[in-house]
């Protein structure tokens, strides 16, 4: 049986791994934001061109500054005041 998530996950991801739109329900938001911090790995610090390269694999609806603002106002990430490094909070 398919959890909430799990249907959440098949109506938004596509087989490839490819976030297909920004949701407009917060919970949909949550998980999708949730599912994009795992493209990250946990102890490696990143330049935001890192930062959108690995965003720019992971979804179809050409939003990159979006993505990663949710990752930051969401707490998946942190990033110095000035935006020239990021790092994924565990």
């Amino acid at each position: 049986m398919l959890t909430i998530s799990d249907k959440i996950m098949n109506k938004l991801i596509n087989n490839l791994g490819e976030i297909i739109r920004w949701p407009k329900k917060p919970p949909e938001k949550e998980i999708i934001i949730k599912y994009l911090s795992t493209k990250f790995e946990s102890d490696k610090k990143y330049t935001e061109k890192e930062i959108n390269g690995i965003i720019d694999k992971y979804h179809l609806f050409n939003d990159i500054p979006l993505l990663r603002r949710e990752l930051v106002s969401r707490e998946f990430f942190a990033r110095e005041d000035d935006g020239s490094v990021y790092w994924k909070i565990n």
